[in-house]
């Protein structure tokens, strides 16, 4: 029963609108049937039936009633009411594309904003969006080339890893397009597409023979296009984005690096490679272009790929059954004396039903509610922990964060309950959550960072609790001199002073302690808040989400092509 309201809703609920109509209609025909004529109102009742000649009203009424019925059924059948799915082959237009994105060192220039990077993944952002059918590839290349994603109709997927693109997640140095391109064509034919495009966003091609083989080769089945970024004038490569005061970067002879962009050459590999060439610009002009559907560039006649999803079962045509014996009923005199009465059975336990849980799924929901940036109404509506808990988590509730994390025994769990702990500031627990990620796997370099991070903090925590310890320690040895300096002070005193004035010396020397000692508690609680500030400047930097995962996944690749001999070691080209 809670799986069945769980998964219940309307697949087109916009029907219900159409129950308006005919709940005005049943008020009106009942309204205008109530209303007595105006023989009616000036004839004696006991004398109407005598002199009018008027049909019987039950004949009347019952049309009016199975209207209403066989309309309400109607708008639920097509509503589309779904509880369970169903495995369904469907065909779809398969548009092949893979974009080739340039991660090189030269994609930090700055000659446009803010730099060459930023821009590009702006733009692949924008592609993404627009992708409303075929499947999508991601390929990135420096020294080397690596797969972000094969290709796949989840574009979403794709997008949620852009931001982490940059330079310094590619193993080599250097830029390679040749390489990339062959990967490229290793993803259409391990998807056994026949035919597909691709699309180049960079700033330079420097193996331009290597490239332009391999492109030529496969020119008629996959055409090449190309998007440049940047300018013909060039601008220095910043050494740390976004740092005013990092620099720019130099080749080996101490000179400023300028990468320059030359359009007419890569206009030039675009034609040989069978594409279109376009410069970015702010506007989807230059995407509209590049993927306009060209009987030059690519056969329109993509073939239909067979595949399986799991698709909504409507139950809907079923309450079409009942419309059978009510269009019976409406042929017979006394028809309303058949309807059976239809009565709720009981059930041993009973759920909480929302209206909105008629169009949406609990997950829907809180999807939805965490999109709008809503994680505690999220979380409310998530049943999974993982879920529940990372919702929670955006919603900075990290103690009920970390319990719905607890119970979920594999390497992220552990990972995400160490960033919860390490919120609430329990360093030793969260250093063991991270332990034991790292127990069930050892690769994890998430974890390994999280808690290397952490035990550093405790570390400062600790040495600061120590320092403190010491200052307050020196400030009592320093206070017990003192008071041994004016013990013996007075006891070299006159023996005549008088009782009174003794007694005002010793009241004074309190008081004065007193006011010392409140002035050490001020300074420990000022050293106390500035603790607190270092530590939550510490916390900020614990990783939210997880990361690092194509670093590991491209150094990988790259260390089994160098052991292979595929490829040769990189690391003395220029890194730009």
């Amino acid at each position: 029963m809670n799986e069945f309201l769980s998964q219940f809703h309307f697949l087109r609920p916009e029907w219900f609108w159409a129950l308006i109509p005919a709940v005005l209609l049943y008020g009106m025909l009942k309204y205008r049937q109530s209303v007595n004529s105006s023989w009616e109102r000036a004839i004696d009742p006991a004398l109407l039936p005598h002199l009018l000649d008027e049909p019987e009203k039950e004949v009347s009424k019952s049309p009016m009633t199975l209207l209403l019925i066989a309309w309400a059924l109607a708008i639920v059948a097509l509503a589309g009411p779904v509880w369970q799915k169903t495995e369904q082959p469907v065909h779809e237009r398969e548009d092949a594309l893979v974009v080739v994105l340039d991660l090189t060192r030269s994609m930090y220039a700055t000659d446009v904003a803010p730099n060459r990077l930023i821009r590009a993944r702006h733009k692949l952002q924008d592609l993404l969006a627009g992708r409303d059918e075929g499947v999508t590839g991601l390929v990135v290349f420096a020294g080397d080339a690596h797969v972000v994603s094969p290709l796949t109709d989840d574009t979403a997927t794709i997008s949620s890893m852009i931001h982490a693109l940059r330079p310094e997640i590619m193993p080599a140095h250097g830029s390679q397009l040749g390489p990339a391109l062959v990967r490229t064509v290793e993803l259409f034919s391990d998807a056994g597409v026949a035919s597909g495009r691709i699309l180049i966003i960079t700033d330079e091609v420097r193996d331009a023979a290597e490239a332009q083989r391999v492109a030529r080769e496969h020119r008629f089945a996959y055409p090449v296009s190309v998007m440049s970024v940047g300018t013909q004038e060039g601008a220095p490569i910043e050494l740390d984005p976004g740092n005013p005061n990092s620099g720019f970067l130099k080749d080996r002879n101490g000179n400023l690096v300028m990468p320059r962009v030359d359009t007419d050459a890569l206009a030039d590999f675009a034609a040989i490679a069978g594409g279109r060439f376009a410069a970015m610009t702010l506007t989807d002009e230059d995407l509209d272009y590049l993927l306009a559907p060209d009987p030059l560039l690519v056969n329109e006649e993509f073939r239909l790929l067979d595949r399986d999803f799991d698709i909504w079962h409507e139950h809907g045509p079923w309450l079409l059954l009942l419309l059978l014996p009510l269009a019976s009923f409406a042929f017979r005199r006394g028809w309303l004396w058949s309807l059976v009465l239809l009565v709720m059975l009981p059930t041993d336990q009973s759920y909480a039903f929302e209206w909105e849980d008629l169009w949406q799924t609990r997950d829907q929901r809180g999807i939805e509610a965490l999109e709008q940036g809503q994680p505690n109404e999220a979380a409310a509506f998530f049943e999974d922990p993982a879920w529940k808990g990372s919702a929670l988590y955006r919603g900075e509730n990290y103690d009920q964060a970390g319990a719905q994390f607890a119970g979920i025994e594999s390497t992220e769990g552990r990972y995400n309950l160490g960033n919860a702990l390490a919120r609430q500031m329990w360093l030793e627990e969260a250093i063991d959550a991270y332990a034991e990620s790292l127990t069930l796997d050892p690769g994890n370099a998430d974890a390994a960072f999280n808690k290397q991070l952490v035990e550093d903090l405790l570390d400062q925590q600790q040495q600061q609790q120590q320092q403190q310890q010491g200052e307050q320690d020196q400030e009592d040895e320093n206070q017990q001199e003192q008071d041994g300096q004016d013990q013996q002070q007075a006891d070299n005193e006159e023996q005549e002073r008088q009782k009174e004035e003794e007694e005002q010396g010793e009241k004074q020397e309190q008081a004065e302690q007193q006011l010392e000692e409140q002035e050490l508690a001020e300074e420990d609680s000022e050293l106390d808040s500035e603790e607190e500030q270092a530590l939550k400047q510490w916390l900020r930097r614990v990783p939210d989400n997880p990361g690092g995962l194509l670093t590991r996944k491209f150094a990988q690749q790259y260390q089994e092509r160098m052991e292979q001999g595929k490829i040769h070691n990189m690391q003395g080209s220029d890194d730009w």
